[in-house]
């Protein structure tokens, strides 16, 4: 039986085993379970070696293993073995449009690299950081700025600033020093400034149209990706195809495409604080994270900030452009505090949807409110959980998007917005200010302990 084999192989290898370091046949050298172990010679004290327990505290034990699993992780997160978007089968064999909107937009997307600088036994050295990817969003005088994710920026708390290197990495295989410009540790996003004597290829922008009619009457045309004319803009509905840009961190520096679908659902563990991210099928890797997120026409729509086994979440670039432009035209990065959690009304619950079309059937568009932060200016304004939100400040809100932008020029105003509310007959007439968020942002580091 083959039973019987493995159970005489096991005896006859236990016994070479014995004879070998000089015991007897037919003794073992140690005992498994609860035999007791045989040595094959007597035991001399003299073998005996004493054991010298480390001097160090219970949390000083918890932090040095904390440490070597956070270098783990790290090594996880930035090992160029694992950057490859091509190690996933689905970004394999690429189909023809993924690949024509790739090269479309390929020349501006770089790859970003952090350094920190530290020094062993009186020799300054250098140490790479993160490796992450990002584009080219415009040139300025003898410059271009690169927008990327803050993730760079991670350091211990005893870093300076002063300390952390960039280098970005182009799609010709140049390299140069870049500059930390701005960064926001909320949006997680960061502008980078390198010095080029020529112009760069830049990016091509697509802002998102996020407004989708919830209309019982008529089925939902697949009109997506359609730009308007004379209008730097984009229709988007869930399903429709986008693709993940990044840059491999090594020579030769080649282009990594990740195809996948918008989608309405909401990345499962996110690490980021953000709630104005939105989400996509694409399988990426952390090397692609701070990488734009393009339409199947080659226009950037997003940066992807997030990543889990099937998801990648990103920040439209709607919400990018403005918090750049706010920040070139104030020299300070600005973030919108709503005190609630609000989405799409498309993106609502079927039954929730329900109750509010049969109250107000002509309600089709607008944002509705999923929670309300207490002690926030939404929660004094009265507005409650379900809320639809359809107007502010004189304007009819088609869309979070829309919401944001309002509400982005608005801050520190109070400013009467309309909402519909299943349990009453006609709208509201509401009045909330709008407050800024306490931020960590500007130059500066995260509070990150290695």
């Amino acid at each position: 039986m083959k039973g019987s084999k493995h159970m005489k192989g096991s005896k006859d290898m236990k016994r070479k085993h014995t004879e070998a370091w000089g015991g007897e046949p037919g003794k073992e050298a140690w005992g498994r379970g609860s035999e007791q172990a045989e040595l094959a010679e007597p035991f001399n004290p003299a073998w005996k070696r004493e054991w010298n327990e480390p001097n160090l505290s219970r949390r000083e034990t918890r932090k040095l293993r904390n440490k070597h699993m956070k270098l783990i992780y790290k090594y996880l997160r930035s090992g160029p073995s694992l950057c490859s978007f091509d190690k996933y089968s689905q970004n394999q064999n690429l189909e023809i449009y993924t690949k024509s909107a790739t090269l479309k937009a390929s020349s501006s997307v770089v790859s970003v690299e952090s350094k920190r600088y530290t020094s062993a036994g009186g020799m300054p050295g250098r140490d790479a950081m993160f490796q992450r990817s990002g584009f080219i969003l415009e040139n300025v005088y003898k410059g271009s700025i690169i927008l990327t994710t803050a993730d760079l920026l991670k350091a211990s708390k005893n870093l300076k600033a002063d300390d952390i290197k960039v280098e970005v990495h182009l799609s010709d295989g140049r390299s140069f020093d870049g500059q930390i410009e701005a960064y926001d540790l909320y949006y997680n996003i960061a502008a980078i400034k390198i010095h080029s004597d020529t112009p760069l290829p830049t990016a091509s922008l697509a802002h998102l149209n996020d407004s989708i009619t919830v209309d019982p009457s008529h089925s939902v045309k697949a009109e997506s990706f359609q730009l308007r004319p004379h209008a730097n803009s984009l229709d988007l509905i869930p399903g429709d195809l986008v693709i993940a840009l990044g840059r491999f961190p090594i020579e030769p520096y080649s282009i990594m495409a990740a195809p996948g679908l918008f989608s309405i659902d909401r990345i499962e563990h996110c690490l980021l604080q953000c709630k104005e991210l939105f989400t996509a099928s694409c399988i990426t890797t952390w090397c692609g994270i701070g990488g734009p997120l393009i339409s199947r026409s080659g226009e950037v729509i997003g940066i992807s900030l997030e990543i889990d086994i099937s998801t990648t979440a990103f920040l439209p670039i709607n919400i990018a452009s403005i918090w750049w432009e706010h920040y070139k035209k104030h020299g300070q990065t600005q973030q919108l505090w709503f005190g609630m959690e609000v989405t799409n009304l498309y993106a609502a619950r079927l039954d929730v949807l329900e109750s509010i079309i049969q109250k107000f059937p002509d309600v089709l568009e607008g944002v509705i409110v999923e929670d309300v932060v207490r002690g926030s200016s939404a929660e004094s304004a009265g507005i409650k959980q379900h809320d639809v939100i359809i107007q502010f400040g004189g304007k009819r809100i088609l869309s979070f998007l829309e919401l944001f932008e309002n509400m982005w020029n608005k801050v520190g105003e109070a400013v009467e917005l309309v909402v519909v509310r299943a349990s009453d007959d006609v709208p509201l007439h509401l009045s909330m200010v709008v407050e800024k968020e306490v931020k960590k942002s500007g130059y500066g580091l995260y509070d990150y302990d290695e």
